[in-house]
């Protein structure tokens, strides 16, 4: 779903980089339309203070995805196809895709319709929570996300007069939404059938005194998309799939200056530099957890961001997207091992690695039918560095540098292997 200020731009980019090797005809988009703003609790239209004849709009919320999924028709094709599953996902959240096998196996075991990835999370943090609701006289009961905003005052006014405060854990007892969500595709467009897609909405204005009648500024109707639970029927199955944060979620959506108060406040800078770290981490974690010695990361600044530095691995989904898939990928995991300064890219489904002792870069990539065996192989060079940036040379770098606080500095003595011809080959020393 793109909006007016991203649809063209996003067609040039996909055009621009050929689909990312997707058919053209495999990518649809959807264009979400604005709403006109209102300026008063009394729902005043909002005009432009410079031209009284021009409306101010603003977005009406991710939730415009449902309706749009029904009025373009795409989510009764998909059901009508035979499709099984729909994924709703964030795009500040590379992670995700690591989580999807498992959340669409547990939905398929609980035989859920809506299935909400979540994660711990620490009171006060900026993250939703998935919570059970139950109506005081109906005794209706709803699972549905809780805005971080609104937890606080419902947990005070309701069960918890302390509010929102961590267990023995010391996280949230209330899971962390995501806002990544699968759905069962007939159920799915069966509900958008009935509802017209329409999702329900509210207002958050922030008031200029506490007459609360008047905004600081123009606000919208808006509506979230994870707010979907509220048009199904009691007999619906809904639940939750909570995963640890290392695997599945590593936000970048806030610049540096943001980024180092939130990390003082939970720990987590949800930057651009940290949520690349993550994705290094994320996949030095799991070749520890089948039993590879991987050196452990440091903390780092970037642009007063700290960041976790260490062997920045990247396997890429060609050659394994599950622990099972890695496991076997990884013949004699005991026999790998990887400095802190070492840089790690496999990229084929034909790629195994039995016996590595890397101190450096190395990078191998094979063709579908090229089986490559990295066996008894010692990798020793200067390796990939990450360079600070500095007041001084920080204008002559690109934005998509700048933001991340550093420069990637490639050595010229890496290790590169690419076999584009099928086959059988084997790397060693």
């Amino acid at each position: 779903m793109t909006s007016g200020d991203t649809h063209e731009q996003t067609i040039k980019l996909l055009e621009d980089n050929d689909y990312f090797g997707m058919e053209k005809a495999q990518i649809t988009l959807i264009q979400q339309q604005k709403v006109p703003a209102l300026s008063d609790s009394s729902a005043s239209i909002a005009v432009d203070p410079q031209n009284p004849y021009q409306v101010i709009t603003k977005p009406h919320g991710h939730g415009d995805v449902h309706t749009l999924l029904h009025q373009s028709g795409i989510a009764k094709k998909w059901a009508g196809e035979g499709r099984k599953w729909i994924l709703f996902f964030q795009d500040t959240n590379g992670l995700i895709f690591q989580a999807v096998p498992a959340l669409i196996g547990v939905s398929k075991h609980l035989e859920l319709e809506v299935n909400t990835l979540t994660v711990p999370r620490k009171p006060g943090e900026s993250v939703g929570s998935i919570c059970k609701l139950k109506h005081e006289t109906s005794g209706k009961k709803l699972t549905v996300n809780v805005e971080y905003n609104q937890l606080e005052p419902l947990l005070k006014s309701t069960i918890s007069p302390e509010g929102d405060v961590p267990d023995q854990s010391g996280f949230s007892p209330y899971p962390g939404n995501t806002n990544a969500l699968v759905f069962r595709a007939e159920p799915y467009a069966a509900t958008l059938e009935s509802t017209g897609g329409l999702m329900p909405e509210f207002v958050n204005p922030k008031f200029k005194d506490d007459t609360k009648t008047a905004f600081k500024k123009p606000t919208r109707l808006e509506c979230m998309m994870q707010d979907y639970p509220r048009l199904l029927s009691r007999d619906s199955r809904v639940g939750f799939t909570q995963l640890e944060r290392w695997c599945c979620f590593a936000a970048c959506k806030n610049n540096a200056a943001d980024a180092a108060s939130q990390f003082e406040k939970t720990g987590f800078a949800e930057s651009a530099s940290t949520a690349e770290a993550a994705t290094y981490k994320m996949f030095a974690d799991k070749l520890r957890q089948i039993g590879a010695h991987i050196a452990p990361s440091e903390l780092k600044e970037f642009g007063g961001v700290p960041t976790q530095v260490g062997p920045k691995i990247v396997l890429s989904p060609s050659f394994a997207m599950t622990m099972e898939e890695l496991k076997r990928k990884f013949l004699s995991p005991g026999k790998v091992t990887m400095s802190a300064k070492s840089t790690l890219h496999l990229d084929g489904r034909d790629i195994e690695v039995k016996s590595l002792d890397l101190d450096g870069t190395l990078i191998v990539k094979a063709a579908p039918g090229a089986h490559v065996v990295i066996d008894d192989l010692k990798v020793e060079n200067e390796g990939w560095v990450l360079d600070p940036i500095s007041g001084e040379n920080g204008d002559s770098i690109s934005e998509a540098l700048r933001i991340r606080g550093y420069t990637l500095r490639k050595n010229g003595d890496q290790t590169t292997h690419i076999f584009t011809e099928p086959g059988h080959y084997r790397l060693r020393s």
